[in-house]
């Protein structure tokens, strides 16, 4: 790897956070139906990103440092049989945890509702995008 090394974050000790937010989601903006929700998702694909930037980074260097790795590698490997089927596994896993809110609005919109009052919840989210 070459260019300016980057500093580390450091986790901040004790600190963790849980898997699912507790309490009320913020309101972003005066609707709080599909903006909120695409802030939210957002907001949360940005976390996801920079962790796994930070990671991959750090990997790379520590690889290639120890010579397990030449400079490239990464970006010349294609996975292939089983190692690119898990790789779909983990992608639909990650797009289910990314977009979480959409499927908790829509658990709340049929909650003891009818199919009518689902659609009319979901035409008003695409009708605020």
């Amino acid at each position: 790897m070459s260019g300016p090394t980057i500093p580390q974050a450091e986790p901040v000790e004790g600190r963790s956070f849980p898997t699912k937010a507790r309490g009320a989601r913020p309101t972003y903006f005066d609707d709080a139906g599909a903006t909120d929700a695409v802030i939210a998702i957002v907001t949360a694909l940005s976390a996801e990103v920079w962790a796994l930037r930070e990671r991959v980074s750090s990997l790379e260097a520590l690889l290639e440092t120890s010579g397990a790795l030449t400079a490239g590698a990464v970006e010349a490997y294609r996975p292939v049989g089983d190692d690119a089927q898990a790789l779909a596994d983990d992608a639909v896993a990650f797009a289910a945890r990314v977009f979480r809110v959409f499927e908790e609005m829509r658990e709340e919109a049929v909650a003891g509702e009818s199919q009518q009052q689902y659609a009319a919840v979901v035409q008003r989210a695409f009708d605020e995008l």
